[in-house]
């Protein structure tokens, strides 16, 4: 698993620096807590043959006010599935639940800034101890400034296009600018962090994230799971609307 997401890092970093815009992947993160759960076995087995990276949300309905499925969830998924999953940790206390995430087979563990900001580097460093990458999601108001001296040890910086846990909003525009600040600091600080987006993912967002910077889109009910009711059906179809839109 580890040699699949350094393969990943090192395929960005290599097409960056041949300045190839429109030859990268743009790759794909659906949101595993929206898999039906009455076809929840063949959806599950389905996505793990193409997607990049699972996306697990974990809400404690305090930092966002809804409630999600735990750890317990990457527990169950963990002998069955071979792509890398990503806790991307919307609760309050994240420092409580890192281990237990770490256990349950995450290859990457997401807090979000405002959660850390007393303890950033010696929870960063935790989820590193813990043989887990280290990712940080940030709110549509949550300044870059604030992660840019721990940049140097994130694998991975969530940009939240939306405020998170409200559904139905619209893409907040200023945030392709901050995805593309986020890759000229990446540029001139000589890092490799991946770069996802996240919130209120369509074919019409696509590509002004990908043209802006983004390595990763986070797939939800409207990206994916709304398209069909067959698994199958509804990753072709969002497949050729990604395919679509960014002429490949």
């Amino acid at each position: 698993m580890a040699s699949r997401i350094s393969r990943m890092i090192t395929l960005s970093r290599t097409e960056k620096q041949k300045g190839d815009t429109m030859g990268r992947k743009l790759l794909l993160a659906p949101s595993m807590g929206c898999c039906d759960l009455f076809d929840f076995k063949h959806q599950v087995e389905y996505i793990d043959q193409y997607a990049d990276f699972l996306h697990i949300d974990i809400k404690d309905g305090n930092y966002v006010k809804t409630y999600s499925i735990g750890p317990d969830f990457m527990s169950a998924l963990k002998p069955h599935v071979k792509t890398p999953m990503d806790a991307h940790l919307m609760v309050q206390h994240p420092q409580d639940i890192i281990e237990e995430c770490a256990r349950a087979g995450a290859a990457y563990i997401t807090p979000h800034t405002d959660c850390i900001e007393s303890d950033a580097f010696v929870t960063i460093n935790k989820i590193i101890s813990l043989g887990c990458k280290a990712g940080i999601a940030l709110n549509p108001a949550a300044p870059l400034e604030g992660i840019r001296y721990y940049l140097p040890l994130l694998s991975k910086v969530t940009i939240m296009i939306v405020d998170a846990g409200y559904a139905g909003q619209k893409v907040i525009p200023q945030m392709y600018e901050k995805i593309r600040t986020l890759v000229k600091w990446r540029e001139e600080m000589g890092l490799d962090f991946l770069i996802e987006a996240d919130g209120s993912m369509n074919r019409d967002v696509y590509k002004p994230l990908y043209e802006a910077g983004a390595d990763v889109v986070v797939l939800g009910p409207p990206a994916l799971w709304n398209k069909d009711k067959d698994i199958e059906k509804a990753w072709s179809i969002m497949q050729s609307e990604v395919d679509s839109e960014l002429g490949n």
